[in-house]
């Protein structure tokens, strides 16, 4: 609760007027993803149609495994992109550039 008003740092700046407080690193990064650029969008949202592709059906997840194990990748799966976690979005762009080759190959 950050609020200007009734949030925590208020509140507490009523007893301790000099206290220094600073905003969550985290939480800023959550609020940044909120709102991408247009062309960013576009691009994660194709990523995430790539991954949901190849995670729709088991046989497309054995299959791209397989691909995976074949070709000495250093991850053998794809991650899921969630809304409810906004830490998923840069990890499954990290995921999908490790697995470049994997996922134009299959």
């Amino acid at each position: 609760m950050l609020g200007s008003h009734s949030g925590f740092q208020t509140r507490v700046r009523q007893f301790v007027p000099d206290v220094i407080t600073n905003h969550c690193m985290i939480h800023r990064e959550a609020l940044a993803a909120k709102t991408l650029s247009a062309s960013l969008n576009v691009i994660l949202q194709e990523v995430i149609k790539i991954v949901n592709f190849v995670k729709s059906s088991a046989l497309n997840t054995r299959l791209f495994r397989n691909l995976c194990l074949d070709m000495d990748a250093a991850h053998m799966n794809l991650l899921y992109h969630t809304e409810v976690r906004w830490l998923s979005k840069g990890n499954v762009l990290k995921r999908v550039l490790a697995l470049k080759e994997e996922t134009t190959e299959f």
